[in-house]
């Protein structure tokens, strides 16, 4: 029953962050309730900050999951954002500034109280990128999703592959350590990159995740090079990474 529940919620949610606020009366920054879709992105692009700081107040008072705040505004507006920077419909500069605001809200958004059991009791993460992948943005929802429902979550954008991060797979004794890759990264390089996580990690039953938009047509040449878990966006990953540990216990 919670579990329908919450469905049923997350739904209408939805339904309202992207629902013409104009049509219920409710104009520009003076809407009560859930920030919609127009909203957000025209307070991230205004040079006052004081729309982007009402809309941030706005989307913390009303205490709405970050799974849900990143699937109907987070992303999109990020994807709206870079559409039209591609179509000149803004300046390099507008979507820049529009971007770092994105992603402080979403930073900010992640500041709540954490999970109230020990870090002992947590499942474990790692996330890093590959170094061609500079849109960070997603590996920062990620990072904020896992937390929130539960996980400890290392790496994240800063993390790149290689050196580092496999020292980090040796010594951290993760459930799951995930990849975040780019459109342009070959079945070879991965493969590559699991087999030298696989030769530094003691555990052998840590699942390696691949993350990315671009992977639904390669999903058997991927499995078939050493992923557990392929994720098309952030429900996904922590749905399958949810699911894996349960099975694990």
């Amino acid at each position: 029953m919670e579990t329908i529940d919450r469905g049923k919620l997350e739904k209408a949610i939805r339904h309202h962050f992207h629902s013409d606020g104009a049509a219920n009366g409710q104009q520009g920054g003076n809407a009560q309730g859930t920030i919609h879709f127009r909203q957000l992105l025209s307070a991230l692009l205004e040079k006052d900050p004081k729309h982007f700081r009402a809309a941030l107040e706005r989307l913390r008072s009303e205490r709405v999951p970050l799974l849900v705040i990143c699937e109907t505004l987070i992303v999109p507006v990020a994807e709206e954002l870079g559409r039209m920077w591609c179509e000149d419909q803004q300046s390099f500069s507008s979507v820049t500034a529009a971007s770092s605001r994105l992603q402080l809200l979403l930073t900010s958004l992640s500041e709540g109280d954490g999970p109230t059991f020990c870090d002992e009791q947590r499942p474990r993460l790692l996330l890093m990128r590959m170094p061609s992948n500079d849109h960070t943005l997603g590996l920062s929802v990620i990072a904020s999703v896992f937390h929130e429902e539960g996980w400890s979550v290392d790496g994240g954008p800063s993390l790149q592959v290689g050196n580092r991060a496999y020292a980090m797979a040796r010594d951290g004794g993760y459930n799951v350590i995930g990849i975040s890759v780019t459109v342009g990264t070959t079945t070879e390089e991965i493969g590559a990159i699991i087999r030298r996580i696989r030769a530094a990690c003691p555990d052998p039953s840590t699942a390696i995740l691949i993350g990315g938009a671009s992977l639904s047509a390669r999903q058997v040449e991927l499995k078939a090079a050493g992923a557990d878990i392929l994720a098309l966006d952030v429900r996904q990953a922590i749905q399958m990474a949810n699911a894996l540990v349960k099975r694990d216990e």
